[in-house]
C-alpha cells in the first residue's frame, strides 16, 4: 500500500510516525501492534527499542517496518544484561526507568534525525513531549492500559505537581465513581503501587499525570463498545485529542505453543482446562501460590498454572521449583518461565483463565473464547479487574480478605466453578456478557475503523501545526 500523505508547503510528504515503548512485553506488543496497523495503511513507522529485544520484537512486527536501538547508560546496581522488566524485581525496574530517563539525549538526536511528524510514547518516558516540541514534533502518549485507569488521574485534577485531594475532586459519572470509591485496604494499597517513589523520585503515577498533561494528543487501547463513560469524560477534561485505538488484538499470534505444553493440552476435551498466568511482571507470594495450586485441585477441572518468580528470589525459587511438574495425578500442571500465552488461551481445551488483569491479558482471552477468573496484583490490575466483574459483568474475582488480600483455596474453587459449571445464576450472566464482548472483539471491520479513526487524528494533529 502506498504512503499517506500530508499536505506541505511545496509537496506532499508521506506521514512519519516513530514508535517509543518502555522496556516491558506488557507495553512493547501494544506499541508492536499499533505500528502493524499502521503501517497496514500506509503510515511509515520506526521502531525504537534496546538491541537485545530486536529479535523477539522482529517475529511479530511487520518486516517493512524499521527498527532503530538505542543503549541504556549505565546505571550503579543496574547489570548489564538487563534490558526489559521481565522477571525483574521492584528495585530493578525502578533501576531500568533512570536508565531510560538517561537515554533522553540519545533519543532527541535520533528524533532530529529522522524528523518524523509524530512520535508515540509510552508514560515512562513523560519528557518526550518536551523534546518533541523542541524538535516541532507532535507527541502522542499510547496508553497501554484503558481509560478508567487513565481517568482515574483526571479524577482528582492533578498536575505533575500536585497531590490528590478531596477538595479538588472532579466528579465523574456516577458508573465511574462507584468503582473509584468502592475499594478495599488491600486495593488501595496495590493501586498505591503506582504512586511508590523510589531513586528517580519520579513515581508511575507522577510520569502518568505528566505524560497526559503534556502531550498533544492521547490514545487509549480501548475501544467505545467497552468503555464509553470512561473514554468520554476523558475526552471531556483533557482538552485534547483522545482516541481508542481499539484492542489492537493481532491476527495470528506469533510462534508455536511449546510441544511439551501442547501435547499435555491436547489430553483434554473442549473447555475444560483452567488456564492460569500472572504475566512477566507480577508475582505471588509462596504461601499464596501454594494455595492458588491447592485451590486449582479441588476444582474438579484440569488446570495449567504457570507460576514465576522475581530472579532475585533465590529461596522462592527453589521453593517453586519443588511444585513444578504434574499435579492430581496428570490433571494438573505447573511450570514456570515464558509460555506463548496467546496460543494458550485460544487453544480449544482451555475454557477459563485465572488472571492478574493485565489489559491485554484480558481482552486476548475473551477473544479467545477463555471466562475469566480475576486475581490482580498491583496498579491498573485493580481498575481493569473491576472494570470487568463491576461494569461490564462479564468475569468474576476471588473473593479475598479485605485488608491484607489473602485468599483461600476454596475461594479460587468457588469462582472457577461459577464460571464453569452450568446452573450458577451469577454465572449464567457472567457467560452471557462474555460471550457479548467476545462477539464485539470478534466484529468484523471494527479494528479497522478504530485504526483509520486513529490515522484521521494524527492527520488532523500534524495539519494544526
Amino acid at each position: 500500500m502506498g504512503s499517506l500523505a500530508m499536505e506541505g508547503d511545496n509537496h506532499d510528504q508521506p506521514l512519519q510516525v516513530v514508535m517509543f515503548p518502555f522496556l516491558a512485553f506488557g507495553h512493547i506488543f501494544p506499541f508492536v501492534h499499533l505500528s502493524n496497523a499502521l503501517a497496514a495503511n500506509g503510515i511509515n513507522v520506526t521502531f525504537l527499542t534496546f538491541p537485545s529485544l530486536v529479535p523477539k520484537i522482529r517475529l511479530s512486527l511487520d518486516s517493512n517496518i524499521p527498527i532503530l536501538s538505542y543503549k541504556l547508560p549505565p546505571i550503579n546496581g543496574l547489570p548489564s544484561d538487563v534490558y526489559s522488566t521481565n522477571g525483574c524485581s521492584e528495585v530493578l525496574v525502578e533501576l531500568l526507568r533512570q536508565a531510560m530517563d538517561k537515554t533522553r539525549p540519545q533519543i532527541a538526536k535520533i528524533l532530529a534525525k529522522l524528523s518524523p511528524q509524530v512520535v508515540v510514547f509510552d508514560f515512562i518516558q513523560c519528557w518526550v513531549p518536551e523534546v518533541a516540541e523542541l524538535l516541532g514534533i507532535k507527541s502522542v502518549y499510547f496508553c497501554v492500559f484503558n481509560a478508567i485507569n487513565i481517568a482515574s488521574t483526571i479524577l482528582f485534577g492533578l498536575t505533575p505537581h500536585q497531590k490528590p485531594s478531596l477538595w479538588r475532586l472532579r466528579l465523574p459519572p456516577r458508573e465511574l465513581l462507584s468503582v473509584y470509591l468502592r475499594v478495599k485496604p488491600y486495593e488501595v494499597r496495590g493501586m498505591l503501587y503506582n504512586a511508590h517513589v523510589s531513586g528517580s523520585e519520579a513515581s508511575n503515577f507522577k510520569r502518568l499525570v505528566s505524560s497526559v498533561a503534556c502531550c498533544d494528543a492521547i490514545a487509549v487501547k480501548s475501544t467505545y463498545e467497552m468503555e464509553a463513560t470512561s473514554i468520554k469524560y476523558l475526552s471531556s477534561q483533557c482538552r485534547k485529542p483522545v482516541l481508542p485505538t481499539g484492542v489492537l488484538l493481532p491476527k495470528a499470534p506469533a510462534g508455536d505453543l511449546e510441544p511439551k505444553l501442547a501435547e499435555w493440552l491436547n489430553k483434554f476435551p473442549k473447555g475444560t482446562v483452567v488456564f492460569c498466568s500472572f504475566g512477566s511482571e507480577s508475582y505471588l507470594s509462596m504461601m499464596q501460590m501454594k494455595e492458588l495450586v491447592a485451590g486449582l485441585e479441588m476444582t474438579g477441572f484440569p488446570f495449567l498454572a504457570v507460576l514465576n518468580t522475581t530472579a532475585d528470589a533465590p529461596k522462592d525459587r527453589q521453593e517453586l521449583e519443588a511444585e513444578i511438574g504434574e499435579k492430581a495425578g496428570g490433571r494438573g500442571m505447573v511450570c514456570s518461565g515464558w509460555v506463548n500465552q496467546p496460543l494458550i488461551v485460544k487453544h480449544q481445551a482451555v475454557g477459563c483463565y485465572i488472571n492478574h488483569g493485565g489489559w491485554s491479558s484480558i481482552a486476548e482471552a475473551v477473544e479467545g473464547g477463555c471466562q475469566l477468573v480475576m486475581l490482580p496484583v498491583k496498579g491498573d490490575q485493580y481498575l481493569n479487574t473491576k472494570l470487568m466483574v463491576m461494569q461490564l459483568r462479564a468475569a468474576v474475582k476471588i473473593n479475598r480478605r479485605a485488608w491484607d488480600g489473602w485468599f483461600t483455596r476454596k475461594a479460587v474453587r468457588k469462582a472457577v466453578r461459577t464460571v464453569m459449571v452450568e446452573g450458577s445464576k451469577k454465572g449464567k450472566v457472567v457467560r452471557a456478557n462474555n460471550s457479548k464482548l467476545r462477539e464485539i472483539l470478534q466484529q468484523e471491520g471494527l479494528q479497522e475503523d478504530y485504526t483509520k479513526g486513529f490515522i484521521t487524528m494524527l492527520t488532523e494533529l500534524v495539519a494544526s501545526q
